[in-house]
């Protein structure tokens, strides 16, 4: 059954008017997200931005999204696509090709499919890239090629299309690499449901006994919402009633440096926890992320902490 979860305002989540450990999320703008964002850093509850009622123009602006996306896919390489009429906890992602599977989707044929991992549009605009702190996977990327390195992948990992038909269903698990994620639903509806507890033990306890047995609550998103995702909670996703397309944008920020390199190591010895490879240049990255915050970037923790991090890289 599934319990929807409290919404509390920009100014209630700024006074720490919350619970941790709670059903609660933000509900605001995306300038009031910009705003939280930009004074607090990584989101430590869900943030929901929804669309401006009765906007003609932004309904018609992700109706094309839409079409040139499926256009762009269909003359595209082979999809990863995960097959729930084989099996309604399949792992295990398959290579379909591109043009038929988008025809069946527009057709509302076939099997349930969630298809993940497209890539995404470089110019697609990125605004929550573009805060202090939340552009780090950039300065790493710009820094690598600095020192000849190609660093292209982690690039190509953090920004992707999800394409899902009705029904399609995510497992509960947790986004790799401890990557903060905000989501924008260009068509359809989503039940997206989160653990109400993110701490270390909670993971544990799901990989030692396979199931969730905590509070967990429930945001609906509809066509035009944009849900901010804070890193480490554990989720599942339904598409609801039609198919549904998203752009799925990761973070990281200096912050959460260690956080990362913990949930990262927790990740390759339980690999079923997340539902995505990890990044093939994560130890390149995190080496220069290393080497920023010894040069004394902002927004890093304090100095001392870095041989913790280091030992746990190593």
């Amino acid at each position: 059954m599934l319990e929807l979860g409290e919404p509390i305002t920009k100014r209630e989540y700024m006074k720490g008017n919350w619970e941790k450990g709670s059903n609660k999320f933000v509900i605001c703008s995306r300038k009031e997200a910009r705003e939280i964002l930009q004074k607090t850093g990584p989101p430590r509850l869900p943030i929901l931005i929804l669309p401006i009622p009765n906007d003609r123009v932004g309904s018609h602006e992700r109706r094309e999204y839409c079409r040139e996306l499926i256009s762009r896919i269909k003359a595209g390489l082979p999809l990863h696509v995960f097959d729930y009429s084989k099996d309604a906890h399949n792992h295990n992602p398959e290579l379909m090709p591109a043009k038929e599977t988008m025809q069946e989707y527009e057709r509302g044929e076939g099997p349930v499919l969630n298809i993940l991992n497209i890539p995404m549009d470089p110019e697609e605009e990125d605004w929550m890239g573009e805060i202090d702190g939340f552009n780090l996977v950039p300065k790493i990327c710009k820094e690598a090629e600095k020192r000849g390195l190609d660093l292209s992948s982690l690039l190509t990992a953090i920004r992707v299309n999800l394409v899902a038909t009705a029904d399609a269903m995510s497992l509960r698990h947790i986004d790799k690499h401890a990557f903060i994620t905000r989501i924008m639903l260009w068509s359809g509806y989503k039940f997206w449901n989160l653990a109400c507890n993110r701490s270390k033990q909670v993971l544990e306890e799901v990989i030692e006994s396979g199931e969730y047995s905590g509070k967990e609550f429930t945001i609906f998103l509809e066509e035009g919402c944009e849900l901010i995702q804070p890193s480490g909670i554990l989720h599942s996703v339904l598409s609801h009633e039609e198919n549904a397309i998203a752009s799925c944008f990761m973070y990281w920020h200096p912050s959460m440096t260690q956080d990362i390199l913990d949930q990262t190591l927790l990740e390759i010895r339980n690999s079923d926890i997340t539902n995505d490879s990890h990044v093939s240049c994560f130890v390149q990255a995190i080496e220069i992320v290393l080497d920023f915050w010894e040069d004394g970037e902002p927004g890093f923790p304090d100095i001392k902490e870095k041989p913790k991090a280091r030992e746990t890289l190593e």
